[in-house]
């Protein structure tokens, strides 16, 4: 399990849940970004619950390893969407283009 330290508070949550979040603090950062996210987290009475973050670029988040007695806290949905977020964020890679330069004759493709 990881606490996640944010803002003036922490949160205790699974080890995936906790790396995607501070991967998607990142991106969100390097894409001057914000968003909301509901994570699952251990809540102050111990039971399994939702926490709301608001993450963007002045966001500083920090996962540390935490011993836990219970299960970890597991939600491969929650991770694999975030991760999706994230790809989605980039970065970004160039493509061929098919069609808009063939009508340039004076185009120099050396140059480019």
């Amino acid at each position: 399990m990881k606490r996640i330290h944010y803002a003036s508070g922490s949160v205790l949550t699974g080890d995936a849940i906790a790396d995607v979040l501070v991967k998607y603090a990142a991106a969100l950062a390097t894409n001057t970004a914000a968003a909301e996210v509901h994570a699952p987290a251990i809540l102050e009475t111990g039971e399994v619950g939702e926490i709301v973050m608001l993450l963007g670029p002045a966001s500083q988040i920090m996962a540390e390893s935490e011993h836990f007695e219970g299960p970890e806290l597991l939600d491969d949905d929650f991770v694999n969407g975030l991760d999706d977020r994230v790809a989605a964020l980039g970065p970004r890679r160039a493509t061929f283009v098919r069609l808009g330069t063939e009508s340039m004759d004076d185009l120099d493709v050396d140059m480019l």
